[in-house]
């Protein structure tokens, strides 16, 4: 009976990790390197999924099972690491990367010179298998230490009063949990007896299912090809004749400079340590728009999603539009109706209908 529930929980790991493949696909724009990794994951969870399905038809076999749980540890780094410094750095590339070869090493050496046992774990084999079992629960910990790193950054460092840090830090703490348990309950699975291995692995898919939900429900605004997911540290800004997209991108994105009432062009090239002309330059060349116009179209932006959340049903349009920005009413209505079209009354209406 457990096996049959572990046979149908896969293939609705298969299905769903292929919805949310295709998903992503036609609706995630950019930044294209986040799309991939988001992709890589959806496919590594279709893998096990499809993989314990044929294992179940036939035998075990190493490369169905076992190649996505070492994909997974590093395409989960590699997404928080990504969205909250805003590059890939160079140890997680060199460890994630170590992590593939050696277990490409092991099965690809043990599939030749061992072929009695090629249709054993790895860990289940005699000699070897303790050092593989040490080896995965080594790397369970790392991976362990870099999201609890990942995490405590989250609750400590960004701003709580954004309905998009709000909705991120959310959507990445419920991520980074499951990860965690699914993590977990593959040591407990690779160490247990076999007659208890299938509880553990019941866990381990349940752990993944509700995981790759996730990224189906994922916050809408991941999507947009305008929004720029720079969550990084600012570093020391120098004086230079230039500026860089990362930059601005940390300024005006990462801390919503255009959420402030004095936000104008004096305050933000302060901020940017530029001249005006630099700073105009950039926003034409970038953005095709003053920075008047840039505000406003993101604070119209801003104000939608407060609507979508529903937690603003209560409130006045005066009160939201001070909460995007907003100094008025009017410069809301005047805003709206440039880079929307409509009012936000309408627009509010055909949401709550």
């Amino acid at each position: 009976m457990l096996t049959l529930i572990l046979v149908y929980l896969s293939i609705g790991l298969f299905l769903q990790s292929l919805l949310v493949f295709v998903e992503v696909c036609i609706n995630f724009k950019r930044p294209i390197l986040l799309k991939i990794i988001i992709l890589i994951v959806a496919a590594a969870f279709a893998w096990r999924g499809i993989g314990y399905v044929y294992c179940y038809h036939h035998s075990y076999n190493r490369w169905a099972i076992e190649i996505p749980q070492s994909i997974l540890p590093f395409a989960s780094i590699s997404l928080f690491t990504y969205i909250y410094k805003s590059r890939l750095t160079w140890y997680i590339i060199s460890i994630g990367s170590l992590i593939l070869l050696f277990q490409l090493a092991f099965q690809t050496y043990f599939s030749f010179t061992d072929p009695v046992f090629n249709r054993s774990p790895l860990w289940a084999l005699p000699v070897a298998g303790i050092y593989f079992k040490i080896a995965k629960t080594i790397i369970t910990l790392f991976v362990f230490s870099i999201n609890l790193w990942i995490l405590i950054k989250i609750l400590t460092k960004y701003k709580p009063g954004n309905i998009y840090f709000i909705q991120l830090r959310t959507w990445t703490l419920y991520l980074l949990l499951f990860q965690l348990l699914s993590g977990i309950s593959f040591v407990i699975y690779v160490y247990l007896d076999p007659g208890y291995k299938n509880i553990a692995y019941l866990f381990v898919l349940i752990f993944n299912y509700a995981g790759i939900l996730l990224f189906l429900f994922r916050p809408k605004f991941l999507n947009r090809s305008n929004l720029k997911i720079k969550l990084g540290s600012i570093f020391d800004k120098k004086v230079d004749d230039s500026l860089t997209e990362k930059l601005f991108s940390e300024v005006f994105f990462t801390h919503v400079f255009y959420l402030n009432k004095d936000a104008s062009v004096e305050t933000l090239k302060k901020q940017l340590n530029v001249t005006s002309e630099i700073l105009n330059n950039f926003l034409y060349t970038n953005y095709g728009l003053a920075l008047t116009d840039l505000v406003n179209k993101y604070r119209v932006g801003y104000f939608i999603d407060l609507v979508n959340t529903g937690d603003y049903g209560n409130y006045t349009i005066d009160a939201m539009a001070q909460k995007a920005g907003f100094g008025s009413r009017f410069h809301l209505y005047k805003s709206f109706k440039k880079f929307h079209g409509g009012t936000p009354s309408d627009f509010i209406r055909s949401v709550h209908e």
